[in-house]
């Protein structure tokens, strides 16, 4: 069974070079709107945001009783700006189904995201940068998610039945590489400026540079596609009737749920697995620095791999996709995606053991003194480094330390219980010795995993010499492979059960479950992180993402089209609704 809904109403088979021209448009919005999954999202604000927020308050803060970190506190944000569309997507998805407003909805959600973006480059400007940061990105990602659900909706409407795998996957593979080039640019920019005092500034505008890129490229899409046909469109369509078809809708869509009873099988899987992917995307770009001390070039390298591995993923997916259907390969990604995640769990810094390897190298002079040959830099001013320098810093007024001194300096870093560094001096009497404070990032604690990446310290990352920037290195391998192909095919998949006459209404649903489970998912992550940490948080989202992928089994994809089917049999006749 093929079925297409030309956007440009013309019969199956006529105007082809025209098709493709609606095609290569709408795949160019992705390649506009990826730049914010990726500089913005992923690779950079949030290791800004980090920074900023332990600039303020140190590790953590704790309010109420409660504890939160700079990724907790940025995993709420996504939560807050997620439930907004949740809640809103699903009522004007409906309305577009029934009057022409979808790409004036997108064309709104564009504006508002590249808009706030924009502003966030005045951060530095304000009383409060992290709040500033934070409020411009909770906005802007409100715009991006809203977007992203009235640009699905056009999918339905693109091709053929069995076109729509390959459609979805370039879609996304366009997005990767668009959203790659970008950060590409500022990574380059970001590592010319690293030892400079306009590294801020720099930042900064690589951010906001991320406005220009996604308005300037979302015009070719409003130019080449056209607003779909409405099949059963209600004419001088005012608010109060909006509501009111809204509302109704969405009530006798509730009512039919038993009638796409694999829709809604799929939905459920969707809620779960889709809740642990979005989470681990969302937080990752803050777990890495806050957790694990990734840097911001480290990460940003890592973002730009994932980028380019994830088109061609996504295209590879798709030619599976072809051979052994979109629900198999589609599990196969998921199974990925689980074993990325256990992996994540275990990384952790390696225990400083060469010379080399110490944050305070300490050197044996002729003189009998030490000159301090390498120390960390201080001078991002978070708490901690503020609370060393306070009670130690009169120690480095010059690079050279006389015995006692390294002796003193030494004994600071074992028993203080601010110190984040580790310290070894080479040559003298004092030759081999070393300390490694007790918040130093190779430290781990007593949480209940863990266990699980001391395990694979001692096991893994250490026989094979995996720096922690190695590891995340290698993590941005394995993404890269998975997800590409989990996204295109989660949302081909649900493209193929969907009727073409309410494709917004039902991709509105689509959106309200992708934007409820990353509300959920930020929030478990929060709330895990208060009680427990990171690592448990994390452990959570690989849980969810293995319940979701058992779902899947239950989902009978030729079933769900013939449903669809049968609706859009239904909607072509006059009057039959």
């Amino acid at each position: 069974m093929q079925t297409v809904n030309h956007l440009q109403n013309a019969p199956a088979g006529e105007n082809d070079p025209s098709r493709k021209r609606v095609i290569h448009g709408w795949c160019m919005y992705d390649w506009a709107n990826s730049a914010f999954a990726t500089s913005v999202a992923t690779a950079i604000m949030p290791v800004y945001f980090v920074a900023l927020f332990k600039d303020a308050f140190g590790p953590e803060t704790s309010f109420l009783g409660f504890t939160f970190t700079a990724s907790s506190t940025w995993s709420l944000g996504i939560a807050i700006s997620t439930a907004l569309v949740a809640f809103s997507s699903p009522i004007l998805g409906v309305i577009s189904d029934r009057s022409e407003i979808k790409k004036l909805l997108l064309w709104i959600y564009t504006v508002v995201g590249a808009l706030f973006i924009a502003l966030s480059f005045f951060s530095a400007y304000t009383a409060a940068p992290w709040a500033w940061t934070l409020g411009c990105y909770l906005i802007a990602n409100v715009g991006f998610l809203g977007g992203i659900v009235f640009y699905n909706s056009f999918l339905p409407y693109l091709g053929y039945s069995d076109e729509i795998d390959r459609i979805s996957s370039r879609g996304f593979a366009y997005g990767y590489i668009g959203g790659g080039i970008l950060l590409v640019i500022h990574l380059a920019a970001i590592l010319a400026f690293t030892d400079s005092d306009h590294l801020d500034l720099v930042t900064r505008l690589a951010i906001a540079s991320v406005s220009l890129w996604w308005f300037g490229w979302a015009l070719w899409t409003f130019k080449t596609v056209p607003e779909p046909k409405i099949t059963n469109p209600i004419s001088e369509l005012s608010l109060g009737i909006a509501a009111n078809v809204a509302f109704a809708t969405l009530s006798r869509t509730f009512k039919e749920l038993a009638r796409f009873r694999m829709l809604v099988i799929y939905l459920a899987a969707y809620l779960l697995f889709n809740d642990g992917i979005q989470t681990v995307l969302a937080v990752a770009g803050a777990f890495g620095p806050d957790t694990l001390g990734i840097s911001l070039v480290s990460n940003m390298g890592t973002i730009v791999i994932v980028q380019f591995i994830a088109a061609v993923g996504a295209f590879l997916c798709g030619w599976i996709a072809d051979s052994i259907g979109t629900k198999r390969t589609l599990a196969l990604t998921l199974a990925g995606w689980c074993i990325v995640i256990g992996l994540a769990v275990g990384f952790t810094p390696l225990i400083p053991s060469d010379h080399k390897d110490f944050d305070y190298q300490l050197e044996h002079t002729s003189s009998g003194d030490y000159l301090v040959s390498n120390s960390p830099d201080l001078s991002d001013d978070g708490e901690l480094d503020r609370q060393w320098k306070e009670a130690y810093g009169r120690l480095f007024e010059n690079d050279i330390l006389t015995r006692s001194q390294v002796r003193e300096l030494v004994g600071a870093v074992k028993t203080s219980t601010f110190c984040q560094f580790s310290i070894s001096v080479s040559g003298g009497s004092l030759n081999g010795t070393s300390a490694i404070g007790t918040k130093h990032l190779s430290i781990l604690g007593e949480g209940p995993i863990d266990w699980w990446p001391r395990m694979m310290r001692k096991h893994l990352w250490e026989p094979l010499g995996l720096s922690v920037d190695l590891q995340w290195l290698m993590l941005g391998l394995l993404v890269g492979l998975v997800l590409g192909g989990s996204q295109a095919l989660a949302r081909s998949l649900f493209a193929h059960m969907t009727p073409e006459s309410r494709s917004a209404e039902f991709f509105g649903f689509f959106g309200f479950i992708g934007r409820a489970s990353a509300v959920f998912g930020p929030m478990i992550y929060l709330v895990l992180t208060g009680f427990y940490d990171t690592r448990i948080a994390i452990l959570a989202i690989l849980v969810i993402i293995v319940s979701g992928t058992s779902l899947l089994r239950w989902v009978d994809v030729d079933k769900g089209k013939k449903v669809a089917h049968q609706e859009d049999t239904m909607a072509s006749v006059p009057n039959s609704k």
